[in-house]
């Protein structure tokens, strides 16, 4: 009985600190205090060196170039990254060339870091340019999704 009351005891005390330990990685992966205290990543020369997997950003820039499907080349004044505009999505609100403030979540990758696109928003046409439904930007070459 005592050798039950042992190993209860021990496998109750390894589960507190597997919870623990889970916890303490959570807030150390996602920085555990409010955004804006961390390190600026407003363009993307930062999001390419900087950013963590899942984490929101928000740039300004340029859409350049199509690359297929539903991946763009989004350009601002230290570098380009590939963006993903989801085709659930109408994006014909904002143009190639266009000056846009973009909203995502980093995917980070051993080898490559891209932004799937949540928001855009048009600097230059004022508000609008939120996701409707299926539409490619204008001026982009390639088939309108689905």
């Amino acid at each position: 009985m005592k050798k039950l009351s042992v190993l209860a005891l021990t496998t109750v005390f390894c589960l507190a600190g597997s919870a623990a330990m889970a916890d303490d990685w959570y807030r150390d992966y996602n920085g555990g205090a409010p955004q804006g205290f961390g390190a600026n990543l407003n363009t993307v020369q930062a999001v390419k060196s900087d950013a963590r997997d899942d984490q929101y950003v928000t740039l300004r820039g340029r859409l350049v170039d199509y690359l297929g499907h539903d991946h763009y080349e989004f350009a601002d004044n230290t570098g380009t990254i590939e963006v993903e505009l989801d085709d659930d999505y109408n994006w014909s609100s904002i143009s190639k060339g266009e000056l846009i403030e973009i909203t995502g979540k980093v995917d980070k990758e051993f080898f490559s870091t891209t932004i799937d696109v949540k928001r855009a928003v048009s600097l230059e046409k004022g508000p609008a340019a939120q996701p409707q439904g299926p539409r490619g930007p204008q001026g982009m070459q390639g088939p309108v999704p689905r």
